[in-house]
């Protein structure tokens, strides 16, 4: 966080009104209801949280802000 300035960059944009951008994470996962985030969160329109149906048939059920996927270790 501290060599990308993001504590900076977030300061600096709160209170704009831009552009509306998707942003996808690639990591252990993220709290969509921390108090920074849970506004701003993308929500899969096509989804009913919670049912256990893939409403939306893209072949992931209930993918309300995403899914989480796994990959296998690549082999040598």
């Amino acid at each position: 966080i501290d060599s990308i300035n993001l504590r900076n960059a977030w300061a600096a944009l709160e209170g704009m009104q831009l552009p509306l951008v998707t942003v996808a994470v690639i990591d252990s996962g993220v709290n969509y209801n921390h108090p920074d985030l849970i506004e701003n969160m993308w929500v899969n329109a096509g989804e009913i949280p919670g049912n256990l149906i893939d409403d939306d048939a893209n072949g992931i059920v209930d993918d309300v802000h995403g899914a989480a996927f796994v990959m296998p270790p690549i082999a040598d």
